[in-house]
This record gives structure tokens, C-alpha cells and sequence, in this order.
């Protein structure tokens, strides 16, 4: 079995199980392997598995299809290693690695006791029922003073060695994903805490697996004389491993603790009392755990709320670049999340002129934004040595492909308006057409080449289309967040038809202000949801009547 895995581009590190022979790759939702790009097509290339190798055919995509940078035209052999290019996204063949080997087992001479370790066990308050309920009300009490976990479990440790004699020395392991890592660790001898204490992962794999606590009264007494060494070696003489299990029996990790010296051993008791603290011990983890989720959750809002108050802080708000108001100016951005991968701007030229623009980055939240901060840099330094809206665009186009390592790119259109006589030229990069609305109130598509999205490649083919507005006429460029927003059951949008009725008719003699809380407004009503499904741009310029 092999897989693709992302290797550059959106979801790094994503992994696509090569099952079957032929699997379709595409931006489509029943694809067998979706990438979510505009720069994928619906159905973009095809996977064929024959006698154990892979060969990849496009099937008719708009960008092509590449491996290792050249573009293929026939079913071509794709081999471990090479680089797989779709869209913004770079997937590498892997052959999946063999499964591992069963751990070797624990034998049962070792294990001399072990218990239930989930609430529901008659046996943890079998013996000494009083006793048992004050010790764990006593350390819950002690814990629950703090929500810190390093401190929790320090405490935690420093508890347990005071009521377990036996003990020499005590850790926490939590999982981390697959793996376990020691969160805390204590010694009756301080000079013994430096360095993470050795472990057994085969007891602590049976704790976690099982679900028990494990007791060792003399790991010495073991006549399996490998796995007894491999114990011994550890300076191992009894321990007590017991998992902690959390809601629905979730595996949150264990607590060791150690006995080093001879003549000293755990018991049955000893086993059940920890097993009865891991179940109370567990809770204030969750519980801590919950806590610090809500901080980071907190401490991130803020830190969104701040990075948006930044990014609006960098598309202009002043509408009134000149002084006779003409042209007409209004521009807005909703984000669908905190932060926006949708831009604006405009500003005026040495010459009088005014050039604007408007982008839609791929992808949302925080990549997006931070991409689009870098366009609009980048939209500021290459505008005054352009000789036209379409030489521009490439040239950004060149600046974002040679630096681009995710891969990522921006539909964009650019145009420049001269106020005198009401001409404007035009450039598109892979956006969808601006509309103009006529002082009638007709609204009609401007025929632009689509050109290539911007980043995607490093020179796209790009022209300029000549345009001239009438007195009262309104140019409206929008992102797909309005024509793309989809009903209620999610099986029609918005579209492009409805946009333009919106605009038209009694929409002509309001405000620009107005008529773009008209769109948000009819969008709204359309999906039925206050939460935007993506980013909303508009800008708009009338010619003054």
C-alpha cells in the first residue's frame, strides 16, 4: 500500500490512502482525493495503480497537471519520491510503512495483582472504605487549589510519596497524541530529578490499554529471566502503574511509582488506594486541561481581534480623494472569520489618476490574512513602475510565485480611472468580472479576460481592457463571498443573476453606502444565517452625474 502524501501547499503533512486502481483527484466532494483550491478542477487528474506502480493522467484540467515541474500529457509513471503537482498543492508518492511487531507480552509472574481502574470497580473500596474516601477527598481538596497543570502534578507527586513509604520515587506520563511524555517527576533523593526517570513501556502499554492498575510485589522473583533483566536494569524492586482515564474512558496517561529498596514492597491496598486517587486525579486533569483551553481560546480572540483591528487599519477609509467628489468612492470588507484574506484599495496616481484594486486570497483565517498584507505591500511598491493595470498584475504575479513556499495565491482585479473624461483600463487575474450599472439602473457584465490566478504561476497571461463610464454610471467589483453564498439546503447559491438584480433598478439613486447594505442585506436573507460562509469585498465607483 502507498499514499500521497502533501509535501508543499495547503494541509501539509496530509495523507491519501492509494486504494484501488484508479482514484480521481479533483476539487469536487465525491472526488477520492479532494483538494480544495480554485486552482483545482472539478475532475483534475486520475491515479491508476498497474502491477504494483502508479501512473498519473490528467483528465482535462484548466492549470495541468506537473510532476517534477513538467507538464504530462499522457498517463506518465509516477515513482516514490517525486513531486506531484496540483494547484497550489506539491504531494510526494509514499509507500506506507510496515506495520509494527506486537509488543512482547508482560508475563503474569511480574503482575502479582491488578484492578479496574475505571469508577464503576466494586474493588476499590472493598478494604478500608473510610480510610480510602478521606485520603481522596484530602488530595482533591489539596489540588483543587490550583488549575496550573505543572503545579497540579508536582503537588500531586509530593503527596502521594508522603502516603506511600515505599515509594522512592514518583512520575506523571500524559499522552500527547500517540506518544507519552513525563509531565512530572519526584524523588525522596533530589540529587536522582535531574534527566526524565527510565520507564517500562510495556507496563505502561498494558495499564493504558487495559484499563487496570498494575502492582509488582518482586519484580526480582521473575523467571522469565529477559524481560526480569530488562526490569532489574531500571533498579526496579516493586511498583504501582495505574492509568488515568478520563470522560467516556479517554486515555489521559499513568502514574508510576517506584520502590528501589530492598525489603520494601506494595500491596494490594496500595494498588487500590492509588487506583481510587488515579480516578479523582483524572477529573481535576480534565478539569485543568478544560481550563487552559478556555485561556489559550481567550488569549487567541484577543490576539484576532487585534490582528483584524491591524489589517482594517491598513485598507484606506477616506473616501473623498478629491475635492469635487468625483468619482463616487465606497469599499468594505466582512470577514467571514476574525481576520479577512479579501483586500481592497485605491490611491491616487502622480499623474491625478486613481488606481484600485480588489483581491481574494485563497484559503481563510490567519494564512490568508497574513498573505494578503504581503499582496498589498507588494501592490504599493510595484504600482508606480507599471506601465499598465496588466503589466502590474504579472509583475506581482512574478514577486509572489519566486517567494511563495504554501503555494498560495490571489484572484485580483486592478483598474485605473481617469476623473477627466470618465475612461477607465482595466486587468483581471483569475477574478470574476466587475459589473457596471448604468445610470438607468441596467446592469450589465464588463467583458474582461479572466486572465491566470496571480501566484499560481510566474508569468500569466494577462491584457488590458479599455472601458469608459458615462455620467451616473457605477462600476462594482465583488468577491465570490456574495455570488457563492449558498441557500439554506446548500443546493443553489447566491449567483451572479441575482447580484445584478439587487443592483439594478432603485438601487441606481442610493447612496453607495446604501446600495452595498442592500447586497449584504439580500445575501443575508438568501442563506438565512447572520455568519458569513466567506469573506464579502466590495468596491464601487460612480462617475458623478
Amino acid at each position: 500500500m502507498a499514499s500521497l502524501v502533501t509535501i508543499k501547499g495547503p494541509n501539509l503533512g496530509q495523507r491519501f490512502a492509494l486504494t484501488g486502481d484508479s482514484l480521481l483527484i479533483g476539487r469536487q466532494e465525491d472526488a477520492a482525493i479532494v483538494l480544495e483550491s480554485l486552482a483545482v478542477s472539478r475532475q483534475h487528474a486520475r491515479i491508476l495503480c498497474h502491477g504494483g506502480e502508479y501512473f498519473v493522467e490528467d483528465v482535462g484540467s484548466s492549470n495541468g497537471t506537473f510532476i517534477n515541474g513538467r507538464r504530462i500529457h499522457g498517463p506518465t509513471r509516477l515513482a516514490e519520491g517525486d513531486a506531484l503537482q496540483i494547484g497550489p498543492y506539491v504531494l510526494s508518492l509514499r509507500a506506507d510503512p510496515p506495520a509494527p511487531p506486537d509488543p512482547m507480552p508482560l508475563p503474569d509472574q511480574i503482575i502479582r495483582a491488578q484492578v479496574s481502574a475505571t469508577p464503576s470497580s466494586s474493588m476499590l473500596l472493598g478494604q478500608n472504605p473510610a480510610y480510602k474516601l478521606q485520603v481522596v477527598l484530602e488530595i482533591a481538596q489539596h489540588l483543587g487549589r490550583t488549575l496550573e497543570m505543572g503545579l497540579l502534578l508536582g503537588r500531586l507527586l509530593e503527596h502521594l510519596l508522603r502516603l506511600f513509604p515505599q515509594a522512592d520515587r514518583g512520575m506523571v506520563l500524559l499522552c500527547e497524541g500517540e506518544r507519552l511524555k513525563v509531565r512530572a517527576q519526584r524523588s525522596r533523593h533530589k540529587s536522582e530529578e535531574e534527566g526524565d526517570y527510565p520507564y517500562s513501556r510495556t507496563i505502561v502499554r498494558r495499564a493504558l490499554e487495559e484499563g487496570v492498575g498494575l502492582l509488582s510485589v518482586d519484580v526480582s522473583d521473575d523467571p522469565n529471566l529477559v524481560l526480569s533483566a530488562t526490569l532489574v536494569s531500571l533498579h526496579l524492586r516493586s511498583f504501582l502503574c495505574v492509568p488515568l482515564l478520563g470522560w467516556e474512558n479517554r486515555r489521559l496517561g499513568v502514574i508510576q511509582l517506584d520502590c528501589l529498596r530492598p525489603g520494601h514492597a506494595f500491596s494490594a491496598d496500595d494498588l487500590e488506594l492509588l487506583t481510587t486517587l488515579a480516578i479523582q486525579v483524572a477529573t481535576v486533569l480534565e478539569n485543568a486541561a478544560l481550563h487552559a483551553e478556555r485561556l489559550r481560546e481567550a488569549r487567541l480572540h484577543q490576539e484576532l481581534r487585534l490582528a483584524r483591528d491591524i489589517q482594517q487599519s491598513f485598507l484606506p477609509a477616506d473616501f473623498e480623494l478629491f475635492e469635487d467628489g468625483d468619482p463616487e468612492l465606497f469599499a468594505r470588507v466582512h470577514p467571514a472569520r476574525e481576520v479577512s484574506g479579501d483586500l481592497y484599495d485605491f490611491f491616487r496616481l502622480p499623474d491625478g489618476r486613481l488606481a484600485f484594486f480588489l483581491g481574494d486570497v485563497s484559503g481563510k483565517g490567519m494564512p490568508a490574512a497574513l498573505f494578503m498584507i504581503a499582496v498589498r505591500t507588494l501592490i504599493r511598491h510595484l504600482t508606480p513602475s507599471a506601465s499598465s493595470p496588466a503589466d502590474l498584475l504579472q509583475r506581482l504575479s512574478r514577486a509572489l510565485a519566486d517567494d511563495n513556499p504554501a503555494s498560495m495565491f490571489v484572484t485580483m482585479l486592478h483598474g485605473i480611472y481617469d476623473r477627466s473624461d470618465g475612461s477607465l483600463l482595466l486587468a483581471c487575474g483569475g477574478h470574476p468580472p466587475p459589473l457596471l450599472r448604468r445610470r438607468d439602473g441596467h446592469v450589465e457584465e464588463v467583458a474582461v479576460a479572466s486572465g491566470m490566478l496571480l501566484g499560481s504561476v510566474v508569468e500569466p497571461h494577462i491584457c488590458d481592457t479599455h472601458l469608459s463610464l458615462e455620467r451616473g454610471d457605477t462600476l462594482i467589483l465583488y468577491s465570490d463571498g456574495f455570488t457563492e453564498a449558498f441557500a439554506p439546503d446548500r443546493k443553489e447559491m447566491f449567483g451572479k443573476e441575482r447580484l445584478c438584480e439587487v443592483l439594478s433598478g432603485p438601487c441606481a439613486s442610493l447612496s453607495l453606502e446604501a446600495c452595498a447594505d442592500e447586497i449584504s442585506a439580500a445575501v443575508q436573507r438568501f442563506s438565512g444565517q447572520t455568519e458569513l460562509q466567506d469573506d464579502q469585498t466590495l468596491f464601487l465607483l460612480r462617475r458623478r452625474g
